[in-house]
């Protein structure tokens, strides 16, 4: 039967013994697929289950996911394509992992008919798994070195325990001209806040970027991924753009802001009761989002945050 489904013939096991399932994206695909990792464990859950993923951050992020048995890192295979090299690629892996599993999964981003009716990418995982969410939110699994490590960032950078802080994501790791939101915008905002609030920023950016955020602590090279998300799991506010941080932190319970530009708001708009989502149109000029819409919104998060937070008015 492996060998029939390696072929290509439409045969799909009913109790899989084993699972493969890929997923080569970015850090926020990778926690937006989380969900269904669960309900495809749920729903096999005597299947030795293994995960194809990239290196690095993209292995990092996951890398504490229980429902996992074994990752199968790095990896890499293109993405549905016309290009017959790399249509040769894709399969090439597709039927090595067919002989070796009972099912199959590569998690692909959504084809035209996906973007034409708005499918969220948290639902087309869970629709390629084949599974029902019980939980429609991404999840990060952190340990206790992570939670040790985010605090040795916190202590390096000067905010004590129990201090408010904002954390911002302002770049993208790709498409940066249709996702990213100004700097000089980002830089306008934090002065703003500091006019009227007490506050410390922190902006996380990748050891790659050559942009500096004056009146933000800088943080480029963190331990790991995960030591990040530590960190903006303690913010009471987090800003960013459409990128993985952001996705990042809508597994947390902290208020957020996300200034989506580019690609459809249905599409990939964090996923969180406590998301405010600022969005003009899709791939117009990013200054169509200005500074005074998203102060505004800070302002709010600010306004309702606990009495302790209110000692930050000056």
């Amino acid at each position: 039967m492996k060998l029939l489904r390696a072929l290509g013939f439409p045969h799909k096991a009913k109790k899989p013994n084993s699972i493969y399932i890929g997923l080569i994206a970015g850090v926020g695909d990778l926690v937006l697929a989380a969900p269904s990792i669960v309900a495809i464990k749920k729903k096999f859950p005597k299947a030795y289950l293994c995960f194809g993923v990239g290196g690095g951050v993209f292995h990092d992020i996951i890398a504490n996911d229980p429902n996992i048995d074994e990752f199968d890192t790095p990896i890499f295979y293109y993405p549905s394509t016309k290009n017959v090299w790399k249509i040769l690629v894709r399969e090439k892996l597709f039927f090595i992992k067919s002989l070796a599993y009972d099912l199959v999964i590569f998690l692909d981003g959504p084809n035209k008919k996906g973007l034409d009716r708005g499918q969220h990418l948290i639902d087309l995982y869970s629709e390629k798994c084949e599974v029902t969410l019980e939980r429609r939110r991404p999840i990060v699994y952190l340990n206790a070195e992570d939670s040790a490590q985010g605090e040795d960032i916190l202590a390096q950078v000067g905010i004590e325990k129990g201090e408010p802080f904002i954390v911002l994501s302002p770049e993208t790791r790709f498409a940066k001209a249709a996702k990213e939101w100004p700097r000089k915008n980002f830089l306008e905002l934090v002065r703003r806040v500091h006019e009227k609030y007490s506050v410390k920023f922190i902006t996380f950016v990748s050891p790659a970027s050559n942009k500096d955020y004056p009146g933000t602590i800088t943080v480029k090279n963190a331990p790991t991924i995960r030591a990040v998300a530590s960190v903006i799991g303690r913010a009471f506010l987090f800003i960013g753009c459409d990128n993985g941080l952001t996705h990042i932190a809508s597994s947390f319970d902290s208020k957020m802001i996300s200034i989506h530009l580019g690609h459809p708001k249905e599409r990939s708009q964090p996923i969180s009761p406590n998301a405010t989502v600022i969005f003009s149109c899709l791939y117009r000029d990013p200054e169509s989002v200005t500074v005074d819409q998203v102060y505004e919104e800070v302002e709010k998060a600010l306004v309702t945050l606990t009495p302790k937070s209110e000692k930050l008015l000056e």
